[in-house]
């Protein structure tokens, strides 16, 4: 004898068997490409550049950044922090720019001219981008880093020249 479990249990309790299969059939989605993990430092006529960013752009796929700390030091971040870069050969950019100027915004006449007497820059002057590494460094197209990342621990290490 043939029993059908539609009357068997309530409308809510079958939804939530249909749709826990349905999640236990469909779970994972798309697996994501390896990635190992890159460490390094950045310096320029062998001291650190103090800030900026390192991105490594792989043949196909997503790129992976990092920010440089004022000792030089970087780590990758391709899909969470810290995990690395895809595996294979990478182009390397690396684009470190200070920005000095503009100096501080006066409040009142007597600050204006106490300004004016340090000759210190008027606010209203556009700040100066000062390259802490060659800007040829900072593009795709015009930089010549590249790194191979391989299976487990990476050290990218780019100590490039003043020019």
């Amino acid at each position: 004898m043939r029993r059908n479990l539609s009357g068997r249990f309530p409308w809510g309790v079958r939804m939530v068997l249909l749709c826990g299969a349905g999640l236990l059939v469909g779970c994972g989605g798309p697996a994501r490409p390896a990635v190992a993990p890159v460490q390094g430092k950045i310096t320029c006529g062998g001291q650190p550049v103090p800030e900026g960013v390192v991105t490594f752009y792989p043949k196909e796929g997503r790129s992976a950044s990092g920010r440089i700390q004022p000792d030089g030091a970087y780590r990758l971040t391709t899909f969470e922090p810290g995990d690395g870069a895809l595996l294979g050969e990478h182009k390397v950019t690396i684009e470190a720019v200070q920005f000095t100027g503009g100096g501080p915004q006066p409040k009142s006449i007597e600050d204006e001219i106490r300004l004016a007497k340090e000759k210190k820059p008027a606010a209203n002057q556009p700040p100066k981008a000062q390259w802490l590494v060659p800007p040829r460094y900072a593009k795709r197209e015009t930089t010549p880093l590249t790194f191979e990342v391989r299976p487990g621990q990476n050290t990218a290490n780019f100590d490039l020249p003043r020019q």
